[in-house]
């Protein structure tokens, strides 16, 4: 009898699957409001740089004097050329659009681009 009980109990274990339901407008609210905040920091993010980073020019090459501004453009630009592909390929991945991204991100701007 306890190795029936063990075998329902380790059947059950192994026969459910887990998944998640969301409401589509609510996941496509919160895709929404990713796409909206990133592009919020991005304006605010390329603002602080023009108003606080400075750059030199070593051997030709354009870029940033301080590690801090170096990375926040790094962080802008990444944020700028990605999010929305990758928002936008939750929103195939859930039905929520017909239309599939390029099979390739977009490429991310050196960071000199972003220099005052």
């Amino acid at each position: 009898m306890r190795f029936f009980v063990l075998l329902v109990l380790v059947l059950s274990l192994f026969g459910c699957n887990k998944s998640v339901v969301r409401n589509k407008s609510v996941y496509r609210e919160e895709l929404n409001f990713i796409d909206a905040a990133s592009d919020e920091t991005v304006v605010n993010g390329k603002a602080l740089i023009a108003s606080m980073c400075e750059c030199s020019e070593i051997e030709g090459v354009k870029g940033f004097i301080t590690v801090e501004c170096q990375n926040l453009a790094e962080t802008i630009l990444v944020v700028e050329a990605r999010v929305k592909y990758h928002t936008n390929m939750m929103r195939f991945n859930s039905g929520l659009i017909e239309e599939r991204p390029s099979e390739d991100p977009p490429e991310v701007p050196e960071t000199n681009t972003l220099c005052p």
